[in-house]
């Protein structure tokens, strides 16, 4: 079975680098953009479209989503990649977890389909990471919390015990959740920020500063 990226940007390189510390090399990389055919993206050539993708039969490729996001202080920025691997997702395409041989994945965490886990990341002990999940690099979700679907935890972030992210949250590079604190759906942690009450859904907590 073949291994196809979607979409051609900065993220998908960073998978790709994942992928390759397991041994894997994807067959290709897809994108919406066709003026980038023939160009590689880590050393993966762009051999196609998401339209090209979606001629592949679903029981001859596995795909891997390879969109970032860019957070504001009014949008965590994971619609799209919500999207891509909606779109993929519903008419059956499968997504494996991947994770960087450095991440540190305890034994009874439980990741959903498309999670992804990046160099240095730890996930602790009952940690349940949802679907389409991006915990980045050197990012700590500690013991008994809970990630919600399309969210993603940015590089450097620590959250602590008993943590609970919403759907589609972005929380920022360094920022630190506090124990039992929950971050709503949609909701946006600015980098560097200590949060110490709960967030509500779409809401901003943090100061000026954003996550990458």
């Amino acid at each position: 079975m073949s291994l196809i990226v979607l979409c051609a940007g900065g993220h998908a390189r960073v998978v790709i680098e994942a992928l390759r510390s397991r041994g894997i090399r994807p067959a290709a990389v897809m994108d919406r953009d066709t003026a980038l055919l023939g160009k590689l993206v880590g050393g993966v050539p762009i051999t196609g479209s998401d339209e090209d993708a979606l001629k592949m039969g679903v029981d001859t490729v596995e795909l891997v989503n390879g969109l970032g996001n860019r957070a504001s202080r009014n949008d965590s920025g994971l619609s799209e990649r919500r999207a891509l691997f909606g779109r993929f997702a519903d008419l059956g395409y499968s997504f494996p977890v991947v994770s960087h041989v450095s991440a540190v994945i305890a034994s009874d965490a439980t990741l959903g389909d498309g999670a992804q886990v990046m160099a240095g990341a730890v996930i602790q002990p009952a940690a349940r990471i949802g679907r389409n999940v991006l915990v980045n690099t050197r990012a700590v979700v500690e013991h008994d919390c809970i990630v919600g679907d399309h969210a993603h935890i940015a590089p450097g972030a620590v959250l602590c015990g008993g943590v609970s992210i919403g759907d589609c949250a972005h929380v920022g590079a360094g920022a630190v959740v506090l124990v039992g604190v929950s971050v709503g759906a949609g909701a946006v942690v600015a980098a560097g920020a200590v949060v110490a009450k709960s967030v509500a859904p779409g809401a901003f907590a943090g100061g000026d500063r954003i996550g990458a």
